[in-house]
This record gives C-alpha cells, sequence and structure tokens, in this order.
C-alpha cells in the first residue's frame, strides 16, 4: 500500500511545487514604497493633498474631536498651521494650501495659506459661508461662496481681482469643483456640469461634461470622472472638449469611490463591494474596498497589497502628484482613527 500511494504523493508534490514556483514567477515586483506619516498626538490623520515637492497638506488630530491643518515634508516634518473644519484641503506646487476655517460666529470660511502670509481669510459674495475646492499653481483658487441672498455660488478667486462670482445670473446653487493652470474650471449647477474657461465669461458658456462625480481637469484640458455603463453599474472615462469620451475602466461595481487624475494621464480610483457572507449577523469581510491606478503605458494596477490593513481597516488613497507619488489613509471601520501614509513609485522598476 505504502509502495503505492508513495508515486501519488511525489506526483501531488511536485504539482505544489510547480504551482508555488509559478505563482512566484508570476507574482509583479513591487511598484511602490511605504511611508507612514507622523501624527499632530491624535489618533486621526487623513492627508488630502501632495505636490510635485513632496509636502502633503491634510488634517490631523491633536485632541480629542479637535483637528489642525498640517504639512509634512521629509526636510521640516509635521508642522501645525492651525484649525481647519473638513477635509476640503487642496495644495499648488508652490507650497499654497486652500482649506476650510470656522470664523467667530460659527460660520464655514475659505482660506489660503502660504509660508509669505501664513492664512488669509477669503471674502464670500454677500453671505456667510465660503469653501475651497482646488488651487491651481497660480494660486487661483475656486469653491463654492454665499451670496447675500443665501444662496450659494462657483467662486474664482486670486490676490491680484479678488473674489469673481462665476454664475452670478442663476438663482440656483453652483460650485466650482476644479481648476488646472492655463484657466479652465468645472462648475456644477442646473443639474449639469460644464467647463469653463476663465477668458471667456461665466458658465453660461461652459461645455457640457458627460461625466460624473468628484471629477477634475488636469492642465491638458482631461477631466476624469464616472461615466454610467448601465444600470447601477459604472466605468472609469476621460473626457476632452475635442477628443470627446474615453472610457478606460470598467468598474465590477454599484458603489464607485472618488477618483483623482495628474498631469501626466495617471487616474487613482476606488471600487467597493458590499460583503457577502454573513456569520452571528455580522458580514464578512468588514470591507472591500479595492484601489487601482490608471497609467497611460502600463494599464491598470492594483494598489492594494502595500499597505497592512485589517479585516476591520480600509485603505483610502485621496491624491497623486505628477511623479506618480501617492497620498492616502489606513482608516478604521470600527473607531475614529485614520494612519497617514505616502506610496512612492521605485523609479528603476517603473523604467524596467
Amino acid at each position: 500500500m505504502k509502495r503505492r500511494c508513495l508515486p501519488i504523493l511525489i506526483g501531488l508534490s511536485c504539482l505544489i511545487l510547480l504551482g508555488v514556483a509559478f505563482a512566484l514567477y508570476r507574482r509583479k515586483p513591487k511598484l511602490y514604497t511605504v511611508t507612514e506619516l507622523p501624527t499632530l498626538g491624535g489618533a486621526f490623520t487623513l492627508p488630502c493633498a501632495i505636490n510635485d515637492r513632496g509636502q502633503v497638506a491634510g488634517f490631523s488630530e491633536v485632541a480629542k474631536g479637535t483637528y489642525h491643518l498640517f504639512l509634512w515634508d521629509r526636510d521640516n516634518g509635521m508642522q501645525d498651521l492651525g484649525p481647519v473644519v473638513n477635509h476640503h484641503v487642496y495644495m499648488n506646487n508652490v507650497g499654497q494650501i486652500a482649506a476650510t476655517m470656522r470664523d467667530p460666529n460659527g460660520h464655514n470660511r475659505a482660506f489660503i495659506w502660504d509660508t509669505d502670509h501664513g492664512r488669509r481669510v477669503l471674502p464670500t459674495l454677500g453671505g456667510d459661508h465660503g469653501e475651497p475646492r482646488a488651487i491651481n499653481n497660480l494660486g487661483q483658487v475656486v469653491g463654492l461662496a454665499e451670496t447675500g441672498g443665501g444662496i450659494c455660488h462657483a467662486f474664482l478667486w486670486d490676490s491680484a481681482s479678488g473674489l469673481r462670482d462665476l454664475t452670478p445670473a442663476t438663482i440656483v446653487e453652483t460650485r466650482a469643483w476644479s481648476i488646472n493652470d492655463v484657466g479652465q474650471i468645472i462648475v456644477s449647477g442646473g443639474g449639469g456640469r460644464g467647463l469653463v474657461d476663465i477668458s471667456e465669461g461665466v458658465a453660461s458658456t461652459s461645455q457640457s461634461i458627460p461625466v460624473r462625480g468628484l471629477i477634475e481637469v488636469n492642465r491638458g484640458g482631461y477631466v476624469a470622472g464616472l461615466s454610467s455603463a448601465g444600470p447601477r453599474t459604472f466605468g472609469i472615462a476621460l473626457w476632452h472638449p475635442d477628443a470627446g469620451l474615453k472610457k478606460i475602466v470598467q468598474l465590477n461595481t454599484d458603489r464607485p469611490g472618488s477618483v483623482k487624475m495628474n498631469d501626466v494621464g495617471q487616474v487613482v480610483f476606488s471600487e467597493g463591494f458590499r460583503p457577502s457572507r454573513k456569520l452571528f449577523g455580522y458580514r464578512f469581510p468588514p470591507t472591500a474596498s479595492k484601489n487601482y491606478l490608471h497609467d497611460p503605458n502600463l494599464g491598470q494596477l492594483s494598489l492594494d497589497g502595500y499597505v497592512a490593513a485589517g479585516s476591520w481597516e480600509d485603505l483610502r488613497l485621496t491624491d497623486l502628484n505628477n511623479h506618480g507619488c501617492l497620498v492616502g489613509a489606513v482608516q478604521s471601520t470600527r473607531e475614529s482613527s485614520s494612519i497617514g501614509v505616502l506610496l512612492e513609485p521605485i523609479t528603476e522598476r517603473w523604467e524596467k
């Protein structure tokens, strides 16, 4: 009996060894190094933006329920820039940061910070409220600000011209989502979104954008966002006023996440899945988000596996720069805790 089983055992062992060898052969090399970012003393840190100089901006807990804006880089470490209200934190390559604070009257107000002037609170359009949504490398900030009539309108601000209402004639709420370095702005309102050129006037002259979600425009005029691929089915698409719509990824989920894009055409995105297994009233796995990068040359790359995340934790990527560096956080799904992370490409492995 033992002699008859021996060839079978040898055969199974060979198959297992071949399978392991094949898996090791097919395993793709790691393309990123990972750095865990420091905190301001609390349990929650969320990096929101990274520029081409490697500076990271976001917000971090300093005491239970109290958050401050931070600026981090390898030379200066973690800098505390004072109170901040929410995750709408944006930064350009000069190191200017646009974010939201609360004024003495309890109203949210947009502000811009830089090393020369510190914190400057931006005006509104006559009302109490204002929030930024983007800043370009010229220091121009876009977002939404309340008018004297109590309606939020899309705005554009710069230090030379001050605040400008991008939709002065409308009586509905509008907001600006993104601005690139050549003055193209994404404005939404009235059920649609349009691409506005600063030199051509207000949003009534804009071109309609056929993608949705948290969309943004890069320096080349390309807009990245979600496209509908059927009932509760989505894909990632790029749109350009001249080139039209191009779908780049089909998502396998009805819960798409955020989409971010840089000026070299890389797009980072996530997709979530509803857990299908249930035990003792709980669904397993408790989280099932997946993160990807679409590269024009390499196609779709999985970003999972670089950062250790437990069964009750989720990796959330928030921004990327033009060198392909990514920032985000590993967040707990059970408690208010978040660990900031930086993913940096290993140059020699991308060049192969």
